[in-house]
Formats: C-alpha cells, sequence, structure tokens
C-alpha cells in the first residue's frame, strides 16, 4: 500500500485541490495538529484549547459547576460535526 500523502502539503488551487479529484489518493491523506488544552485553575470549569495560533474556550452550566460562559465540550463536538 502506498504511503498517505500529507494533507497541508497539497495544493489550494481550485481544481488541483485533493477534494477536487474524484478520488483520493491510493494512500489516503495524513494530516497531523497538536491541540493543546489545560484547566484555567480558579474558574470552575473553564478551560482552554490552542491549536495553531486560536484559541478557544469551553464551560459547563452552573448545574454541573461551571459559569454557563462559554460553549460546553460537547457542544464543540455537535458543531465539529457540522463542519
Amino acid at each position: 500500500m502506498e504511503s498517505p500523502v500529507d494533507g497541508f502539503a497539497t495544493s489550494d488551487v481550485p481544481g488541483e485541490r485533493v477534494i477536487d479529484k474524484p478520488e483520493l489518493p491510493p494512500g489516503g491523506l495524513s494530516t497531523d495538529a497538536e491541540v493543546y488544552t489545560e484547566v484555567v485553575m480558579g474558574t470552575g470549569q473553564l478551560k482552554r484549547g490552542t491549536v495553531d495560533g486560536f484559541e478557544v474556550f469551553c464551560d459547563e452550566s452552573p448545574r454541573i459547576g461551571g459559569e454557563g460562559k462559554h460553549p460546553t465540550p460537547m457542544t464543540y463536538m455537535a458543531m465539529g460535526t457540522g463542519f
């Protein structure tokens, strides 16, 4: 079996992109991302995630110890599925 193609090293020109082709490369695509997550100390259930210069926060409802100021982790999961 062929090795996967590095998904970050592919063209971003319309018509040349992997998603514009009728089939994926025989070995598939491979992409890696380092995501860092941490609990923000002293804030109940607040968590921070960072990746490639982006920062997101998640929280839980007051019912389970959060402040409800940010989406819950499951909300992010649902949004990721929709995207």
